[in-house]
């Protein structure tokens, strides 16, 4: 592969340690990645730092480090290979991917942006709300299918996901929270694979904050519910804004 650059670059200030398990180191360090390469700071041909060099200067664990890398070559970002000339280089060019972003019109990402900012002000209030009411056994077995229905894998989980949230909203009693993060996730799920594919540890992840809000709300813990709601939707809008960037 030609190299346009060779230079090993510096990504971040090094950082003490993994953020708290509330957030996702995985989906921030990826982030951060497709963020830089799509704005031009790591061009084609850069080859990444080591990932023992990268993992330091991200402040994740190198296991992380490995599936971020990992899903960075899934999307088409970057390409390993091995030897003494070896090294993660990324491959990703603005003109060669313009067409598969060219399907979003400047209006409908500014709109995706948008309802990804309304996100994180809607949910974590429809799940602290949830957490406060004094939920039936029926309402406490329908989010528990809703959230075992949501930590299944393939095809199905977007539209899965998407009821696990309006469940939530349900529970909150509140029509017009319904009303709004029905509307929202009716604009994800229209536009969302489009922009951020589905990533291995970034779905395990929305698996494990899935469960964390869950039990909070069944716990009548409303500021858990609100505070794991909020990194978990912040997370996805993260990655969002990072792939339109």
């Amino acid at each position: 592969m030609t190299q346009t650059s060779g230079d090993e670059r510096s990504l971040m200030p090094d950082s003490a340690s993994e953020a708290p398990s509330d957030r996702n180191p995985f989906e921030e360090a990826l982030a951060g990645l497709v963020a830089q390469i799509r704005a031009g700071a790591l061009p084609h041909g850069t080859r990444l730092p080591p990932e023992r060099d990268l993992s330091e200067q991200l402040g994740i664990s190198r296991t992380t480090m490995r599936a971020v890398i990992r899903a960075l070559q899934q999307v088409g970002y970057v390409r390993t290979q091995r030897g003494r000339a070896g090294g993660s280089f990324v491959i990703w060019e603005p003109s060669a991917n313009a067409d598969r972003h060219d399907r979003l019109s400047e209006q409908m990402k500014d709109r995706l942006r948008d309802m990804v900012t309304f996100r994180s002000v809607l949910e974590p209030g429809a799940a602290a709300l949830a957490a406060e009411a004094d939920l039936s056994e029926e309402q406490r077995g329908e989010l528990r299918e809703r959230l075992a229905a949501a930590s299944l894998a393939g095809p199905a989980f977007r539209l899965a996901d998407a009821e696990l949230h309006g469940c939530i909203a349900q529970l909150s009693g509140c029509r017009a929270l319904v009303d709004s993060i029905a509307n929202v996730q009716l604009i994800l799920n229209e536009t969302l694979l489009q922009v951020v594919p589905v990533i291995g540890p970034a779905l395990e992840h929305s698996h494990e904050q899935h469960g964390a809000i869950v039990d909070a709300i069944l716990a009548g813990d409303p500021e858990r519910a609100r505070e794991v709601m909020r990194t978990h939707v912040d997370a996805t809008a993260e990655l969002v804004r990072s792939f339109l960037s």
